[in-house]
């Protein structure tokens, strides 16, 4: 028994310890094969809903693709263009980072004794020289890095393939366990492709309204480019903790450097913690849901994971990967425990992380009657 046991673990640590070194090796493949099958599976119920309505189905992927593939490339300009108009501010923020650095030393001299605590004209110089010459070059490298995915235009094939062969996949599945009855099956197939939709679906509605939120503050405090850092703050949630931190510290850092009071960066940090407190607490539970959750340290791992296998998109993708992980460990008896690992207890849940509406009826109602 005790020698089973051992070929058991052994065997389990050969095939982790392969499918790792695949999946590092082997990244250039696979991470756009997980992409088109990511938005794969959150066109289907697109697709579908065309067919019904009498659409040819190459017709309606095609459609489904280019829709897609319109929304990219529209952000894609956008931040394009928002990067390039930062060059025509950077002289502005040179002379007020010059100031600051002076009223710095003026300080550290005064009170400490310090002389030339922050020599950093040169510095200034290089950098926001650097700067100037090179904004274009920087909006070129920023799009450069989206070949991290890979071999680009293979994603709209795969994205094809995966929408034109879905009813086969979901035919070899019921072959490849005959002894299940089909119907099992099937459930089983949608159970994960709505695990995927709810996830991809949910994180983009919280994007949607976080950006909202975001550029209503920065446009009340008189931020410029208010919906640049709105929208890449909304973005970058998608990555927990390391996310929200850059978002934040950018907005905050240009507010110090474009306006003459201290107050306006820290109403930026005030408003961004408020917004995260509300994404956090009411936003992601309520939109997201139970069904498709992780704890915190599970999504700390598949973050890290990730980034150490796929870089920035790997620490997109492994979320929803664990979270498909989670779902496919409870399907079996024998797994359902390592499911409960990787998930949030429910009730536990509810009551560490009381909803903002849920707070103000409490609040209310504890309020003494007149």
């Amino acid at each position: 028994m005790n020698d089973n046991k051992i070929l058991k673990v052994a065997a389990f640590v050969i095939v982790t310890s392969g499918i790792i070194l695949l999946m590092i090796f082997a990244k250039s493949l696979l991470m756009p094969l997980v992409v088109g099958a990511f938005l794969a599976m959150l066109l289907v119920p697109l697709v579908n809903r065309m067919e019904k309505l009498k659409i040819p189905g190459a017709i309606a992927i095609f459609i489904s693709i280019l829709l897609s593939v319109s929304v990219l490339l529209g952000l894609g300009w956008f931040f394009g263009a928002q990067i390039s108009s930062f060059s025509e501010d950077l002289t502005d923020i040179e002379t007020r980072f010059n100031d600051l650095s002076a009223g710095f030393s003026g300080f550290m001299e005064e009170v400490f004794g310090v002389k030339n605590a922050m020599q950093l004209e040169n510095l200034n110089d290089k950098v926001f020289t650097f700067l100037k010459d090179n904004a274009s070059t920087i909006t070129s490298a920023a799009f450069s890095t989206l070949s991290s995915l890979g071999q680009m235009l293979l994603i709209p094939v795969y994205l094809f393939m995966f929408l034109a062969y879905r009813n086969h996949f979901t035919k070899f599945a019921i072959k490849l366990f005959p002894s299940q009855p089909a119907e099992w099956v099937v459930d089983v197939v949608t159970d994960l492709r709505r695990v995927v939709q709810l996830y991809i679906t949910g994180a983009m509605k919280v994007m949607i309204i976080l950006a909202i939120l975001n550029a209503i503050a920065l446009t009340l405090l008189g931020i410029k480019h208010a919906l640049f850092f709105a929208v890449f703050a909304a973005i970058l949630n998608i990555v927990p903790y390391v996310g929200p931190l850059i978002a934040s510290l950018l907005p905050i850092v240009f507010a110090l450097l474009t306006k003459d009071s201290l107050w306006y960066p820290v109403g930026v940090l005030i408003s961004f913690n408020i917004i995260q407190t509300i994404e956090g607490n009411y936003l992601t539970p309520k939109i997201v849901g139970s069904n498709v959750s992780i704890n915190p340290l599970t999504s700390l791992l598949a973050l890290l994971v990730g980034g150490f296998m796929w870089g920035v998109v790997g620490m997109i993708l492994f979320i929803p990967m664990a979270a498909i992980l989670k779902k496919i460990l409870e399907l079996s008896p024998s797994t359902a425990v390592y499911g409960y690992l990787l998930g949030e207890e429910p009730d536990e849940k509810v009551k560490n992380k009381l909803g903002l509406f849920d707070w103000l009826k409490k609040l209310i109602a504890k309020k003494p009657k007149s």
